[in-house]
């Protein structure tokens, strides 16, 4: 135990030493104007590729769904 104690508070010391200094805080208007700026342009991101994602999946997918229905139109009136 006593083996244990100098350099669990050695590490302390040096975790304590080391840390950076605080920013500088930033105001509440500052801190918003940075989160809407970070989240506008994540927003645009994941608006142009949910685009691109859905471009892609409709020429894949709405030619089968479409001829299932046409098809099961012309199932019921036959």
């Amino acid at each position: 135990m006593k083996k244990l104690l100098f350099p669990a508070i050695a590490a302390m010391v040096m975790f304590t030493a080391c840390q950076q200094e605080a920013a500088p805080g930033m105001t509440e208007n500052e801190m918003q104007a940075k989160v809407d700026s970070v989240v506008g342009t994540r927003l645009d991101e994941l608006n142009r590729q949910a685009t691109e994602d859905l471009d892609r999946r409709v020429a894949i997918e709405v030619k089968p769904k479409a001829d299932s229905i046409v098809a099961a139109r012309d199932a019921a009136h036959n």
